[in-house]
């Protein structure tokens, strides 16, 4: 199974892609080794039913075969697009009903692809998938321990691509990038030459302030314990100088002198300063386990444009909690929740509770 510190490492590594799009290939190889596949993609496309393959760890070669040609033939993607967003889909699914085609005799097969996991990220503005494969044809891939972590990274890929979008699509890159980081829950901060932070989110800001382990002093992080504090200087070196070594990251646990779980810190490197030193940058994620995060209320408040009232119901439902409690809590009457929750149902595309909650637990980083 999976730890909480294995699956953060990869976590820490698709928002380090969703602002350095240089790390995807890294991202998708992490994610991929982890879940005992010999490779993944992330592909996008803009003209229905053709792909493009924007990051993958293939060869150079069948990247450029697949656009050249094999795009054209790619059923298994053009089903995959035909379902629904947010599904976890099989191999057995998708590629086994075309191992007769032309797509699998002369690409597939020759680039051991036989089996994976698939799913379709979005539509509009980000349309994406994202892929695991595997050159394994036992059929035996799709367990349901792959099965469930592929699940749990699908709402960060989403907010990853969102992050990315947002950046691309504004010259006012600093600012949407202290917005963009805003509505990840975790703690994220982004250190320049000399270690020097440069941008926190307010996750980050929130932990720092508390100076439980980590604190920032005279613009530098600095540790409470000791032997953390010799880790976090060597991470953060490592990923500037861009050592070797260094592409994945660093990754170790923070004491808390207040005895509470520790933090997990996962370093990797954005712009490694070997050829330009001043230049150099790295992302710092702070995984707090006690899962006190701050709350995902204001992601969806950017994600699908609920008010203020709209999101502290969305909490709510969240939580659990019925109708009548959250009018009571909220000390409004009956009739004006199930108002704001018709809001939330129109603006998110969703009918029930259950399946609101699904989307917004899926959506929350």
């Amino acid at each position: 199974m999976l730890t909480l510190a294995e699956f953060s490492r990869l976590t820490a590594g698709i928002y380090a892609a969703a602002t350095s799009p240089h790390r995807w290939e890294s991202a998708i190889r992490d994610i991929a080794d982890t879940l005992g596949g010999n490779g993944g993609a992330l592909l996008t496309t803009a003209s229905a039913p053709i792909w493009s393959i924007d990051d993958t760890t293939l060869p150079d070669a069948a990247r450029r075969s697949y656009t050249e040609h094999f795009a054209r033939l790619d059923r298994p993607l053009a089903d995959l697009r035909g379902g629904p967003v947010g599904a976890v889909r099989t191999g057995a699914e998708l590629l086994v009903p075309h191992r007769h085609s032309e797509f699998y005799a002369d690409w597939l097969h020759p680039n051991d692809i036989e089996d994976g996991l698939f799913v379709r990220l979005g539509d509009g503005a980000v349309c994406a998938c994202f892929v695991v494969h595997t050159g394994s044809r036992d059929g035996t891939f799709a367990t349901a321990e792959r099965v469930e972590v592929f699940a749990e990274l699908i709402g960060h890929l989403q907010q990853a691509l969102r992050v990315a979008h947002d950046l691309r699509s504004t010259d006012r890159h600093d600012a949407m990038l202290s917005s963009t980081l805003d509505t990840i829950r975790h703690a994220m901060v982004i250190v320049g030459a000399a270690g020097r932070v440069i941008e926190t989110n307010a996750a980050a800001e929130c932990v720092l302030s508390h100076g439980d382990g980590l604190t920032l002093r005279d613009g530098r992080l600095e540790a409470a314990d000791r032997r953390t504090q010799r880790e976090l200087e060597y991470a953060l070196h490592a990923a500037l100088a861009g050592r070797a070594g260094s592409r994945s990251g660093h990754s170790f646990t923070c004491p808390r002198p207040s005895g509470r779980r520790a933090f997990v810190i996962h370093v990797v490197p954005l712009q490694p300063g070997d050829d330009h030193p001043t230049r150099a940058a790295a992302l710092l994620v702070v995984v707090d386990t006690t899962g006190d995060a701050l709350p995902a209320g204001a992601l969806w408040g950017h994600l699908y444009g609920f008010t203020r009232s709209e999101t502290q119901v969305a909490e709510r439902i969240v939580r659990g909690s019925t109708i009548k409690e959250i009018a009571d809590e909220l000390s409004v009457s009956l009739q004006t929740v199930r108002t704001h929750l018709q809001h939330i149902f129109d603006k998110t595309g969703t009918h029930r509770q259950a399946e609101l909650m699904r989307l917004l637990l899926r959506s929350s980083p």
